[in-house]
């Protein structure tokens, strides 16, 4: 007689990088064993065997409740083959277990369909989502754009289907997503980050009119609790560490340090505005009698928010530039050794560039002996953290920068001019 069991498979070879283990269907036939992935991943004190359901996790009742029926599921399955059981193979009884487990999830996003589309608001989710995307597109944000399309797909992932009702969306639709979620491996950071953009489409499509109040689903739901993100900051000796390293003109690592002290330099640049410089943007420029830059300012706006900033260049940024032969540059070439190109393939580009940038950092910080996953965002915080510990004004630099609220940071240095916040800039940087 076939048996299974929900189990976590403690097995040295099924154990992940992070510790945890995958929970499984273990299926015994013919003395023949085999597992079923439930994709779901645990580390040892996170199952209560005896009680078969996760403990010490976001949403664990509802994931225990799925975990169980699907091992009900199975074993219905065992029960109505019990005649053909003895000339079936282990092998194909699994496959028979995998399929029924597939076509049950498929039934119940079907059925929870059907009652939906019944309801009297009819508005796409989905639709709308798109031309948001399409808006921000078209505005060169691309960040946004990609932010809502990874948030609708994995809504589709969950519903089985890609046109999403705005009125399918319930609390009970919003619980049973946190778990689907957390079943697939994914962390309150990213199930939150999915939900707020739902949330903001939620939000503007009521402002337009497109849906009512009636359906708007967050009312009593409570997003999920991030834990608090690592501080990604250097100290001021460690920057000092990276500035001192012998690396050979020219090569990635070179220039990986290259960029991060540039970023670091100006205000906590990010990446995407880096790689975008032209030498169009140096404004206010001098240049010795050899060609080398002496002083200037650079002004970009941001690609984020679209601020637009004008920062007195330092020493260290000008050594830079100069290291790069700015002065042999046309308006039109970029400031670096990298090329940006506003397309779908120029964007997957920047993002292969920046994987391999982040590389070189990591090595960096490693030849520094600095105990950092070292990354180009680090520059970004590390300038607000050595602002806080400078005591600089909260008027020109808030603690938001790169924590938990950049648009106030942003706004706060609206009300400054260049004088302010060059000042500032300079006392950072030139420690």
């Amino acid at each position: 007689m076939a048996k299974v069991k929900l189990k976590l498979d403690q097995r040295k070879n099924c154990m992940r990088p992070d510790g945890t283990f995958p929970l499984v269907l273990s299926l015994s036939h013919n003395s023949k064993t085999r597992t079923i992935s439930l994709k779901q991943y645990l580390q040892p004190k996170q199952w209560d065997q005896s009680n078969l359901t996760p403990i010490d996790i976001p949403y664990h009742k509802a994931i225990g409740i799925r975990l169980r029926a699907k091992l009900s599921k199975a074993e219905s399955l065992i029960e109505e083959l019990k005649f053909e059981l003895s000339q079936m193979s282990i092998s194909v009884l699994k496959t028979k277990i995998e399929a029924e487990l597939l076509s049950n999830e498929s039934t119940t996003v079907s059925q929870k369909t059907s009652f939906v589309t019944r309801k009297t608001n009819t508005a796409s989710l989905t639709d709308y989502s798109m031309r948001k995307v399409q808006r921000f597109r078209d505005s060169s944000k691309h960040g946004s754009a990609d932010a809502i399309e990874t948030a609708i797909r994995s809504l589709e992932r969950f519903t089985n289907t890609h046109n999403i009702k705005f009125a399918e969306i319930d609390l009970t639709f919003l619980k049973d997503f946190c778990a689907f979620c957390y079943a697939r491996g994914n962390k309150p950071n990213t199930v939150g980050a999915y939900l707020r953009q739902v949330k903001a489409l939620y939000n503007e499509a009521i402002e337009e009119g497109l849906i009512n109040e009636e359906v708007y689903p967050f009312r009593k739901f409570k997003m999920p609790k991030s834990p608090k993100t690592k501080n990604r900051a250097l100290r001021i000796t460690d920057i000092d560490k990276l500035r001192s390293l012998d690396l050979k003109p020219h090569s990635a690592i070179w220039n990986a340090r290259n960029y991060f002290l540039f970023m670091f330099n100006n205000m906590g640049l990010n990446f995407i505005d880096l790689v975008q410089l032209k030498k169009s943007q140096l404004i206010q420029t001098e240049y010795d009698s050899d060609g080398n830059l002496i002083s200037g300012r650079i002004r970009y706006s941001r690609s984020k928010t679209q601020k637009a900033f004008s920062i007195k260049m330092t020493d260290e940024s000008i050594s830079i530039l100069n290291s790069y032969e700015i002065d042999t540059k046309n308006e039109d070439d970029f400031l670096f050794p990298m090329r940006y190109e506003n397309s779908e393939q120029g964007r997957k580009r920047y993002r292969q560039q920046r994987k391999r940038v982040n590389r070189k950092m990591r090595e960096l910080a490693k030849l520094a002996h600095i105990d950092e996953e070292l990354t180009t965002y680090y520059a970004r915080h590390s300038w607000a953290t050595i602002a806080k510990r400078k005591m600089i004004p909260v008027s020109l630099i808030s603690e938001g920068l790169g924590h938990s609220n950049l648009k106030t940071t942003q706004i706060y240095l609206d009300s400054f001019d260049d004088d302010a916040l060059d000042d500032a800039n300079a006392s950072i940087v030139e420690s």
